[in-house]
């Protein structure tokens, strides 16, 4: 009897054992055990008024769910929260799970860096009563006022209105994050841009990039504006580089100069020949020449000389009838490597290059054969006559 009184004893004391270890493994594992994953914000660098995105991934460590009472920001002198500072009703982070928080920040108009500080809240049961607890985690926010650089790597001399200008531009990230969705579009009164808008795509910190713009001027334009825009997280900004403009003539173009023009009057039809010479310093595309101020016929109506490079020289031909008055205008009309197209006219005489192209020495070309003929025919007998005596005369014999 004592033996088994013995075991009973025994097994009481293990099962009050076991059931008070039960209990305090309960109450153990209720005990909240979190740690912050990862905290990153959208931009890394804030400028100055712009709004980032906080966002903030949280583990729960335990054993049991961690539920969420409310998560918050405080403001710092340079960064503030944009929207109500507590965020509740997110729910329990399951044992062993994560769970993201994005928080919209804003800075103020100051630079440098800042310490705002994340408050998250949880409460849990003890097994007893509800009871809270919460994670405080300061972290650092970089507010910098520093955009992109603007330069100008290719521009012409002069800004011919009404003509294609190609005109290139240098884009330097100075900011110390990416920046994205990078266009490139001109304005200003007068200026139109052949591609309307040009897409660079991204730059990362201290890098480059050159564009390109075609660009078209009037003879109002006076400043070219190249604006340059970008997205710096989820920001828009937008700078420009203004281009004054100088109005004039290329001085890298084709030139045109006439020579040796004549005029001769043939049957049905008068015939107007000369030299085209190139003296710039681009080739002459597609040049042709017509006439104005009489009516072009056949045979040569218009004469297509075709490329014309630089000191090039080539000749042409028209033909035509019922001249205005006795000045024409030759119209020489070519483009650039652009596209851009050129006229330029030249007036000729139609009297001037008759007198000029029947009598180009100042007399009669046959008159003057003629004469040179009969020269030669008169030395020749005087030669002929001195010769001819020196044989018939006796020498004198000598003793």
């Amino acid at each position: 009897m004592k033996s088994s009184s013995c075991l009973k004893f025994l097994l009481v004391t293990a099962v009050f054992a076991l059931v008070f270890a039960g209990a305090g493994n309960a109450a153990t594992i209720t005990e909240p055990s979190y740690s912050v994953q990862s905290l990153t914000i959208t931009p890394s660098t804030l400028l100055p008024g712009e709004t980032g995105q906080l966002d903030v991934t949280i583990l729960n460590t335990g054993l049991s769910p961690l539920v969420i009472d409310k998560v918050s920001v405080t403001d710092s002198d340079g960064v503030i929260s944009v929207k109500h500072p507590a965020i509740t009703a997110l729910g329990a982070i399951g044992a062993g799970k994560s769970l993201t928080i994005t928080l919209p920040i804003s800075a103020k108009s100051v630079e440098g860096t800042f310490y705002p500080t994340l408050y998250v809240d949880f409460k849990y049961d003890s097994a007893t009563n509800l009871q809270y607890t919460y994670l405080k985690y300061p972290f650092a926010v970089t507010v910098d006022s520093k955009s992109v650089s603007l330069s100008v790597v290719e521009r012409p001399e002069y800004f011919e209105p009404d003509t294609t200008q190609v005109v290139g531009l240098s884009i330097g990230n100075l900011r110390s994050n990416q920046i994205d969705s990078i266009t490139v579009t001109a304005s200003g009164e007068g200026v139109s841009c052949e591609e309307g808008m040009v897409f660079a795509g991204s730059l990362t910190p201290g890098s480059s990039k050159d564009v390109f713009l075609t660009v078209i001027t009037t003879d109002k334009t006076e400043e070219i504006n190249l604006d340059v825009s970008y997205k710096n997280g989820a920001n828009w900004h937008t700078e420009t580089l203004v281009i004054p403009v100088e109005g004039g003539e290329l001085k890298t173009g084709a030139e045109l100069f006439i020579n040796n023009v004549e005029v001769t009057s043939g049957s049905g039809y008068t015939t107007i020949t000369g030299d085209v010479n190139n003296a710039g310093l681009a080739t002459a595309k597609g040049l042709v020449v017509t006439l104005d101020g009489a009516e072009a016929v056949q045979p040569y109506p218009v004469f297509v000389i075709g490329s014309l490079d630089s000191d090039g020289l080539s000749e042409f031909e028209l033909t035509f009838t019922s001249p205005e008055s006795d000045e024409i205008d030759l119209v020489f009309t070519y483009k650039d490597e652009n596209g851009n197209t050129y006229v330029q006219k030249e007036s000729a005489s139609i009297s001037a290059a008759n007198s000029a192209g029947n009598s180009p020495s100042g007399g009669n070309p046959i008159l003057a054969g003629i004469v040179v003929v009969l020269l030669i025919l008169i030395v020749g007998g005087a030669v002929f006559l001195v010769w001819k005596k020196g044989n018939l005369i006796p020498k004198k014999e000598q003793k």
